[in-house]
């Protein structure tokens, strides 16, 4: 029975993978020793230029001395958990793992390679780039008892390109920090009021984001307004693009702490998941899914083979096409009804408490060690 787990490594405690996880445990009665590193605070753009990545390299070997530095000889534990981001320190996890004799857990998230170069496009094949990317992926995967994935497509992904056993791996969802004031009611308009649509990222081709303007484009006349925050790689082109179309019914918010993109979710009358076409976005259900579920929030999301896992279109959430705005216009148009608003509000919500809970998450990555 594991009672007690080491999270390890270079992770974000507030990243909410790592968040949820680390609460379910504690929730459910296991010790967590947390032994944390942070690396410089670098974009994926960043990492792929030289000087970002001889940064990166500093900063991973830093993290090594510092990690060093919290070793506790004496302490007596059950699993050591790589979280996320930590691909560069599975090694030494699975030296520290071998010197407790315990297994060692890597919950990667996502494959560096897929996220540089199959949805960014910051790295392309051949090079030393390209190298490095695929070695650090390659030790990462190999070398764990035991390798996490958000899905069943994600899971089928790395067991296909890193060549993983199926006994390898356990499908574990995000899930997300629970909202005490969702509701999963739908609020009734003023006349002439608009609907809030919110939708948040980092702004990778993933996200969709060309999607959604596409859609208030189409929706310009009507009663909605378009929330976007965040940051990232395609900021600048979206704002481009929101001045060209001269789309007055979105709003740009930039880059926001989490507790207001919480307080966003929690007062929006619709959440957008991700739009993008690549199979990165095919595999994956977002953060933002798992927040705007837990907020009781309705949820418009693409239809992918990963959502699908989770969510029944008319049911719990509205699937439409990848890089389609008509059809996400159309599924929007639906939700004017308020009715549908708070069928949809309370059916997130209640599959958020049946499935998706930190508790109910950790004990999934219980069940997969336990099986070991």
């Amino acid at each position: 029975m594991t009672s007690a787990v080491a999270y390890f490594g270079t992770y974000d405690p507030a990243y909410p993978r790592n968040a949820v996880l680390i609460t379910g445990l504690r929730e459910l009665g296991v010790e967590v020793f947390e032994f944390q590193a942070s690396l410089p605070p670098l974009t994926a753009a960043q990492m792929a230029t030289p000087r970002g990545a001889a940064r990166l390299a500093a900063g991973v070997l830093e993290a090594h001395a510092r990690l060093f530095a919290q070793h506790r000889r004496r302490l007596q534990i059950d699993a050591v958990v790589v979280g996320y981001p930590g691909h560069f320190l599975v090694p030494f996890g699975r030296v520290l793992a071998a010197f407790r004799h315990t297994r060692l857990v890597f919950d990667p998230l996502v494959s560096l390679w897929d996220t540089f170069a199959a949805d960014r496009g910051l790295v392309s094949a051949g090079g030393w780039k390209a190298a490095a990317v695929r070695a650090v992926d390659r030790a990462a995967f190999a070398l764990p008892s035991l390798v996490l994935a958000d899905t069943w497509a994600h899971a089928a992904y790395y067991e296909a390109e890193f060549a993983l056993p199926r006994r390898k791996l356990a499908v574990v969802p995000v899930g997300a920090l629970p909202a005490p004031q969702a509701t999963g009611g739908a609020r009734p308009l003023e006349h002439g009021e608009p609907l809030t649509v919110f939708q948040y990222g980092k702004w990778s081709p993933l996200h969709g984001a060309e999607t959604v303007l596409a859609g208030a484009e189409r929706l310009r006349t009507e009663p909605f307004r378009f929330v976007l925050a965040g940051e990232g790689q395609l900021s600048g082109a979206l704002r481009a693009e929101i001045a060209r179309r001269g789309l007055a019914n979105v709003e740009w918010l930039g880059a926001l702490p989490p507790a207001e993109l919480r307080a966003h979710t929690l007062a929006a009358d619709i959440c957008l998941g991700v739009f993008g076409g690549s199979d990165k976005a095919a595999r994956v259900v977002p953060n933002k899914v798992y927040d705007a579920l837990a907020c009781g929030r309705p949820v418009v999301t693409a239809g992918t083979p990963g959502a699908r896992e989770l969510l029944h279109d008319g049911e719990d959430a509205l699937l439409v096409p990848a890089a389609d705005g008509a059809a996400l216009a159309a599924a929007l148009r639906r939700l004017l009804v308020i009715e549908e608003r708070g069928r949809l509000g309370a059916a997130a919500l209640a599959l958020y408490r049946r499935a998706l809970t930190p508790p109910l998450v950790a004990a999934g990555l219980l069940a997969a060690l336990e099986a070991k």
